[in-house]
């Protein structure tokens, strides 16, 4: 398996995750909202250039006060820029093989880099479910409590987390 950023050669007809918008939008939109500028999308593909997942990188910032104090403390009380991993999901053919744990820890790695030159508060997630949502927080993502399907990361702690579940299978 592979990670690397959409490109024309990638085969996306047989994806399939069992959702049909997550389906829809790695056929159809992925290479628009890449040339647009609105999105980033990064896939997993197998030796033969067959996606097997894929996510999405782009920018947003979050309202202060929807951020829990703890993690404010010397924060500009504006909205705090972010990173939002977004649009992502597994092929169900290859669900439950740690395809979405290796993704997850790409994706973290890219927001590490885009932190060293850019200013980057947090890392964002919109969970589609609570399935979701409990796969983030196994790795230390912290629901809002407004809302607990967004789920934020401390970018300052990128590093310890990148260190205890370390990238394997990519060249990115």
């Amino acid at each position: 398996m592979r990670i690397e950023i959409l490109q024309t050669h990638h085969q996306r007809k047989s994806f399939n995750c069992e959702q049909d918008d997550l389906n829809k939008f790695i056929k159809q939109y992925a290479s628009q909202h890449q040339k647009s500028g609105t999105s980033k999308t990064y896939v997993a593909v197998d030796h033969a250039s067959n996606v097997i997942g894929f996510y999405c990188l782009s920018s947003t910032s979050i309202g202060f006060d929807l951020v829990d104090t703890v993690l404010t403390k010397r924060l500009p009380r504006y909205p705090l820029p972010c990173v939002v991993v977004g649009r992502f999901a597994v092929d169900k053919v290859t669900q439950g093989q740690g395809i979405g744990k290796v993704l997850l820890a790409h994706a973290l790695k890219q927001v590490s880099k885009v932190a060293q030159i850019i200013g980057v508060n947090f890392v964002v997630i919109h969970a589609k479910d609570q399935k979701a949502m409990k796969f983030y927080q196994r790795f230390g993502f912290i629901s809002l409590t407004s809302n607990p399907l967004i789920l934020i990361y401390p970018v300052d702690l990128l590093r310890k987390l990148i260190q205890e579940h370390p990238i394997h299978h990519s060249n990115n």
